[in-house]
């Protein structure tokens, strides 16, 4: 059986040494690494480069351009966590993501191109989600994974769909995006030699005995005459994670700015899997500690705007102890995604989306108001009225069919009515309508109650429902209002 023709997406995170901190301010940035006095600029922001700065810059003179200059040591490590979520965003898009260390992906989208409307709109798609975690990328797509990285490696935006231009192609890049070691390069430029096409036309076993087997093995890898097989990344069983702020801060605004690129993160991840979360937990690291601030959702989302829009609500009425050094989001179990239940005869836009409506207003809400706040409720098979319900989680509740004779609104605690002339009395007098509806019950558990209900309507109509004590004093109380 012949075997399927791939293509490759290369992503390339070419700035991720400085984009794994997050700047809440346009201030300058630089990222350094090197020891003791020989610290140089490895990457710097816009702000920085607008001071004079640029990458190689060694630390001391950098700090004389731009005193108000933000330092921070490269982190391998950080890198290697976004990398590795990020691995996971792009799952979404294909079932191959090998990650290419230390800041470039690879997808094999060959069988997604029909899901997603072709190349031009999944690429289109790809930047877009990249912008809005607000990360620099390069994009290069060929028919094998080396050829996509070294095309990618010269920043260009090229897309080969046909094995058959490859040499072409890649014959105009410089050695350089070949990731090959220095002095491979330096030997090969001392031979005159200074692109990839430049090695094709060298003869193959002079290649190999001077530059060794592996860059020969590399060149037919990336030409499609040797296949590469690559590591398939695997994704993990939730979501975590976490962010550097350049500068403290208890501005709530800024904080859901850099929150969004982990709530986006957190989006891919749960596409990638087709599931929900319903219990997100954002962290706020600062001086003391980490403030945990847990949402509770009526139903599971994968919508990064919903949550940040549900943060927001929270954070209003939420106090942080310290300013705020480092972010974190944690997805907590996943969960299946609700489906939106369409009838037979259904129209296109219509069915499911008031559920879905009404379920986010109850999530603003509790956001707004306190998950306390707001509840469904319940009604019970019981005669007693206050009794006769529970507050259950919205959307939840399974009502027994409620009683057409009672009101809705049933007052917390009976209020006791004045009595003129042996009838009860509210602003005037009370005009009997209906009854008695005789309730006696409760006796096993020590609430029983023994009354006679009836309507009544008062002087301005409001119809009430009200009930008279069987047992002495029987006194009259107000016990709910029909609507």
């Amino acid at each position: 059986m012949p075997r399927r023709r791939q293509l490759w997406l290369c992503v390339d995170f070419h700035r991720l040494p400085l984009e794994v901190f997050a700047a809440t301010d346009p201030i300058p940035l630089a990222v350094v690494e090197g020891e003791g006095g020989g610290l140089r600029i490895c990457q710097c922001n816009e702000p920085a480069v607008r001071d004079g700065l640029r990458a190689g810059m060694p630390l001391n003179a950098a700090l004389a351009l731009s005193p108000a200059l933000e330092i921070r040591e490269r982190a391998p490590v950080r890198e290697a966590k976004a990398l590795e979520r990020l691995a996971a965003w792009a799952c979404q898009f294909t079932d191959l993501v090998s990650p290419e260390p230390p800041h470039r992906l690879l997808l094999e989208i060959r069988g997604s191109l029909k899901l997603f409307g072709g190349l031009a709109a999944l690429c289109k798609q790809v930047r877009a989600d990249v912008g809005t975690m607000s990360y620099s990328a390069s994009l290069a797509v060929a028919p094998t994974p080396r050829a996509a990285v070294w095309l990618c490696g010269a920043r260009q935006n090229a897309i080969v769909t046909e094995p058959a231009l490859l040499s072409g192609r890649l014959g105009e890049l410089p050695l350089a995006c070949t990731g090959w070691p220095e002095d491979i390069r330096a030997r090969l430029d001392a031979m005159g030699v200074s692109t990839v096409g430049d090695c094709l036309r060298l003869p193959r076993g002079g290649f190999a005995r001077r530059l060794g087997a592996i860059r020969l093995k590399e060149l037919d890898e990336a030409l499609g005459r040797r296949t590469e097989t690559r590591h398939r990344f695997t994704m993990p069983p939730a979501y975590h994670g976490e962010l550097e702020l350049l500068a403290e801060t208890l501005d709530r605004e800024r904080l859901c700015r850099a929150m969004a690129r982990l709530a986006e993160e957190l989006q891919g991840f749960l596409r990638s899997l087709q599931k929900g979360v319903q219990r997100p937990v954002f962290g706020f690291v600062h001086e003391r500690g980490v403030q945990r601030l847990p949402l509770g959702l009526a139903e599971p989302s994968a919508d990064a705007g919903f949550l940040l829009d549900l943060l927001a609500e929270r954070l209003e009425h939420y106090t942080l102890e310290k300013p705020v050094t480092d972010l974190s989001l944690d997805s907590g179990p996943l969960a299946d995604l609700p489906g939106c239940p369409r009838g037979l005869f259904a129209d296109a836009d219509g069915a499911g989306r008031d559920t879905v409506a009404g379920r986010r207003l109850v999530d603003r809400l509790r956001a707004r108001l306190g998950r306390d706040a707001v509840n469904g409720l319940c009604l019970l098979a019981e005669y007693r009225p206050e009794a006769a319900w529970r507050f259950v989680e919205p959307g939840t509740g399974i009502t027994t069919g409620g009683d057409p004779g009672r009101p809705f609104w049933i007052l917390a605690a009976p209020r006791e009515l004045a009595c003129r002339g042996g009838r009860p009395w509210l602003e005037g007098r009370l005009e009997i309508r209906g009854g008695p509806e005789r309730i006696e019950s409760g006796w096993w558990d020590g609430r029983d109650v023994s009354r006679d209900y009836y309507t009544a309507r008062d002087v301005a109509g409001t119809r009430l429902w009200i009930y008279r004590e069987r047992r002495s004093p029987a006194r009259w109380f107000l016990h709910g209002v029909f609507g």
